[in-house]
């Protein structure tokens, strides 16, 4: 038979988050936090690639749906219109940016916390020829117009 304690709250049987001090004590904490943000690291480059690619063919597919004078003039044209155009080199290129800044954000508070901050600097290091392509070759068309 149990007994009835009245100071006893439910929350207190759940498992407590491990401190910092836990972390420094317990090397399969810390493996496990590691292991945890090279995970993390991975699915945000992969996802900022992926959001990139998918905004970029839904403003496409968008552009041919409505239609435009470009694409009514010319039957090989892409984007039909210059705000699709404008739209094209904007949302995907912000996409980019945003997954650039954000992951050197992510490593420097990593490396600031001591935590395995490496993972994050090389998806810096990928994420960034990734924009810097998408940047030129989208300010091109920007620059240049429909005639690309």
């Amino acid at each position: 038979m149990t007994s009835h304690n009245p100071n006893f709250s439910p929350h207190d049987s759940a498992p407590q988050q491990p401190t910092e001090l836990d972390y420094e004590a317990d090397p399969l904490l810390r493996l496990e936090r590691n292991n945890r943000s090279t995970r993390h690291a991975f699915i945000f480059f992969i996802s900022i690639v992926v959001a990139t690619v998918v905004a970029a063919v839904v403003i496409w597919l968008a552009s041919q749906a409505v239609g435009g004078p470009y694409c009514d003039r010319d039957a090989t044209a892409r984007l039909c219109d210059r705000t699709f155009q404008v739209i094209f080199a904007l949302v995907p290129t912000a996409i980019c940016m945003f997954g650039l800044f954000g992951g050197a954000w992510i490593t420097y508070r990593k490396w600031k916390r001591r935590e395995r901050w490496r993972p994050w600097i090389a998806v810096v290091w990928f994420i960034m020829p990734f924009t810097m392509g998408w940047v030129t070759s989208v300010g091109a068309l920007l620059i240049l117009g429909h005639g690309l």
